[in-house]
């Protein structure tokens, strides 16, 4: 699972150096973003690659209202081409968020402890994830939503959680993005195999309210791992 995340750490210039970027127009800088707020999200449209904004939360281009939106913060990659929300989207729209850490909750006997999750060479993650646009048929309002995809956890993440986001590497950047590669057992699989180099820690539960924000949400726990 993945349901908070950071973009704090953030800045215009790693975007455009690690994602290949061009102009980065402005997205919300949060330590704790939560679904249903706006995310920064990579496409590609026309062999050029953008940065806008969604909202978390998948919203099919089928559904009746907005409120599936409330299950589809997240996507497994077992069930990607299974699953009537992402079967779809998985074929041709595939985007990129970027973040600066991600948080988990440890389950510890009757508390939850959270720990903050981030690459250790200080590079921005790349979850993978899918979008759809929704067009509210009483409004007439069209809404671009997304959606991070999660996998089985590995390494340090498999010692607190059970699942992690999908994160992809540099030289598949490319392959993801693209609209016109439409094999989705191969990107399965390209997410399957990736390794990562993450670093964490302990942080305070001031950030399991997701209202908080700042600073103080991943600074370190004294004392813990």
């Amino acid at each position: 699972m993945c349901g908070r995340i950071s973009t704090a750490g953030l800045s215009e210039d790693s975007l455009q150096t690690h994602f290949g970027l061009g102009d980065t127009p402005p997205f919300r800088k949060s330590y704790n973003l939560a679904p249903t707020l706006q995310l920064p999200a990579i496409r590609e449209r026309h062999q050029t690659r953008t940065l806008s904004t969604l909202r978390w939360g998948l919203i099919p281009h089928w559904a009746k209202d907005r409120e599936i939106a409330r299950h589809t913060f997240n996507a497994r990659i077992e069930t990607l081409t299974q699953k009537p929300s992402f079967r779809d989207a998985i074929k041709s729209k595939r985007c990129i968020i970027p973040a600066s850490g991600f948080y988990e909750w440890h389950k510890l006997d009757s508390r939850k402890q959270p720990y903050y999750i981030y690459r250790a060479d200080g590079t921005p993650l790349a979850f993978a994830g899918l979008w759809d646009r929704w067009l509210d048929c009483e409004t007439g309002e069209s809404i671009e939503s997304c959606s991070i995809v999660t996998q089985p956890a590995a390494g340090m993440m498999a010692e607190i959680h059970e699942r992690m986001p999908a994160i992809l590497e540099p030289e598949h950047f490319a392959v993801w993005l693209d609209p016109e590669f439409k094999e989705p057992h191969i990107l399965q699989d390209i997410l399957k195999a990736e390794a990562h180099d993450l670093a964490m820690y302990a942080v305070s539960g001031y950030v399991s309210n997701s209202r908080n924000d700042g600073e103080k949400c991943i600074e370190r726990l004294q004392g813990e791992y």
